[in-house]
C-alpha cells in the first residue's frame, strides 16, 4: 500500500532507537544517504524474508527507512537502485527493487488522472461536515484520531503514526481497513488524516493506497484486515496478548461495498502534457533565455540542472490538507528539507568572490508574493523548476507561473527522465508496469 516504509524512533526514553537509526530523521541528504549505504546491504534476501514483519514503535529495523527522503527526493530512485544492485542481483533484491517502482506506479496513474486528487480534495469539507451531522459517527471519528476506540491495537498504531510519523506498510494497511471497516469511517478522512501525520505522506501513493484498501482503485478488491494476518505479520509486537485484549474480536468479518462518490470525469484518462526532459539540449533547459533562476519545491530536492544561473529560490512547503494543517514534526522535516536543499544549491553554484557571475541563493524558502518580488529584484527572465506530479505544490506552481508571467518571467518545467520512462506504463494496474522492470534496469544502465 505505502511503499519504502520508514523507521522511525520516538524521542521519549521509554524504548531504544535500534542501531542504524537515527531520531528524528534529519531532513538533509547527508542523513538519507548515510541511510541508503547502512541498509543497502540488507536489500536482498533478508529485505524479501522480514519486510511483512511489525516489529513495533522504534524497531522496524527490516525496513528501509527511505521513503521520507525519496519523498521529497532528497536522494532518488536511480541512486537507490544502483546502490542496492551494486551489492544484491536483481533477482536477490527482487522484492525491493519492485517497491521503489511502486512508487513510481502510484505517482504516474494519479498523473493519468489530473482530476482524481483535486476532487478528493474538493469534497474534503463536504465528507467533514457530513461525519459532523452523525453524532455516532462523530464520535467514532474522535475517537480514532485520538487513539481511543474499542480497539487497543488500532490505538496504538495511532499513537505511534502521531508519536513518530511512522506506521510499517502492513499496518497502514490494518489501520486503513478498521478504519472503513469496522468503524464504518469515510476513507477520505482517513487518507486525510495520514497524509497529515507521515513524513512520507504522498498525494498518490497515500490516497490512492486508501482507496485500494476500500475497493475503489480495483473494482470489487478490498483489502480486509483479520487477527489471523495481524498475528502473523505482528506477533513481536503484541506481547502475547489475547484477541480480547488487543480488540481483534471487534474486527469486521466482512467488507461493506464502499460508495463511490468521486464524479466519472475525476476518473477518466487525462492527457499528460510532458515536459521537456531534465537533461536538456538545445531545446531543453540550456537555452539561453537571459537570467535563469532556480526554483526548488518540495517535491523534487536534488535536481540541480548544468547551466548557468544568476540565482536560486525555494517554495515554502504546501499545505497538505484542506482540512487542518499537517503535524509539527512534519513541517519542521519538510522546512528542514527546503533549507538544506538551498544550502546544497549554493555550494554547488557559487562560485569565487571574484567570479563574473555571482550566483545569489536565497537563505530560506518563501511564499510567492515575496518569491516574486525576489525574482523581479534579480532582473530574472526564466525560472526553472523540477517537474512536479498531482498535488498541492503542483497547483500553486500553476498559479505562480501566471503571477510571474505578469512580471514577464517565464517559468518552465523539466521532467527526470526517470519518471518519463515508467509513468507512461502506470494506466492501469502494477502487473502492466511491473513486467517491464527488467527492461527499466537495463535502460539505466548501471555499472555492475
Amino acid at each position: 500500500m505505502y511503499q519504502m516504509t520508514l523507521g522511525d524512533n520516538d524521542t521519549g526514553s521509554d524504548w531504544e532507537t535500534p542501531v542504524g537509526f537515527e531520531w528524528p530523521l534529519q531532513p538533509n541528504r547527508l542523513a538519507a544517504c548515510r541511510r541508503l549505504e547502512h541498509f543497502a546491504a540488507s536489500a536482498g534476501r533478508a529485505y524479501q524474508t522480514h519486510r511483512n514483519t511489525d516489529r513495533g514503535m522504534g524497531c522496524h529495523v527490516n525496513v528501509s527507512a527511505l521513503s521520507p527522503y525519496l519523498r521529497h527526493r532528497m536522494i532518488e530512485e536511480t541512486e537507490v537502485l544502483e546502490t542496492v544492485l551494486a551489492k544484491h542481483s536483481e533477482s536477490a533484491a527482487f522484492k525491493f527493487v519492485q517497491e521503489v517502482f511502486w512508487r513510481g506506479y502510484w505517482k504516474g496513474w494519479l498523473e493519468h488522472r489530473g482530476q482524481l486528487w483535486p476532487e478528493y480534495q474538493r469534497q474534503l469539507p463536504q465528507c467533514l461536515h457530513h461525519t459532523q451531522q452523525d453524532k455516532r459517527l462523530w464520535e467514532l471519528y474522535g475517537q480514532a484520531i485520538s487513539g481511543t476506540t474499542a480497539i487497543p491495537l488500532f490505538n496504538e498504531w495511532c499513537l505511534e503514526l502521531q508519536r513518530t510519523g511512522y506506521l510499517h506498510n502492513h499496518a497502514r494497511m490494518w489501520f486503513a481497513s478498521i478504519w472503513i471497516f469496522t468503524l464504518r469511517l469515510p476513507w477520505q478522512l482517513g487518507a486525510d488524516f495520514f497524509v497529515r501525520h507521515l513524513l512520507d505522506g504522498d498525494p498518490a501513493s497515500n490516497t490512492l493506497g486508501w482507496r485500494w484498501v476500500a475497493g475503489l482503485h480495483t473494482q470489487g478488491k478490498t483489502y480486509l484486515a483479520t487477527a489471523k494476518n495481524i498475528r502473523t505479520c505482528a506477533e513481536a509486537r503484541l506481547d502475547g496478548r489475547s484477541d480480547q485484549q488487543l480488540g481483534l474480536h471487534r474486527l469486521a468479518a466482512s467488507a461493506h461495498q464502499v460508495q463511490e462518490y468521486l464524479p466519472a470525469k475525476a476518473l477518466q484518462m487525462t492527457a499528460v502534457p510532458w515536459p521537456k526532459p531534465a537533461q536538456g539540449d538545445e531545446e531543453g533547459y540550456r537555452c539561453n533565455r537571459g537570467r535563469t533562476a532556480l526554483l526548488l519545491t518540495e517535491e523534487d530536492l536534488t535536481w540541480l540542472p548544468e547551466t548557468q544561473l544568476f540565482c536560486v529560490a525555494a517554495l515554502n512547503p504546501s499545505p497538505r490538507s484542506v482540512l487542518a494543517p499537517a503535524s509539527e514534526q512534519v513541517q519542521a522535516f519538510v522546512h528542514g528539507a527546503l533549507v538544506d536543499a538551498l544550502s546544497r544549491a549554493g555550494e554547488r553554484y557559487v562560485g569565487p568572490k571574484d567570479a563574473a557571475t555571482d550566483v545569489v541563493v536565497a537563505p530560506e524558502p518563501m511564499e510567492e508574493a515575496d518569491l516574486t518580488a525576489f525574482l523581479v529584484a534579480q532582473r530574472i527572465d526564466q525560472v526553472v523548476c523540477a517537474y512536479a506530479p498531482i498535488g498541492p505544490a503542483r497547483l500553486r506552481l500553476e498559479l505562480l507561473g501566471d503571477q510571474l508571467a505578469v512580471k514577464g518571467i517565464e517559468l518552465r518545467f523539466c521532467m527526470r527522465d526517470y519518471d518519463r520512462m515508467v509513468w507512461p506504463h502506470a494506466t492501469k494496474g502494477f502487473f502492466q508496469l511491473g513486467k517491464r522492470i527488467p527492461e527499466f534496469l537495463g535502460a539505466m544502465n548501471f555499472a555492475r
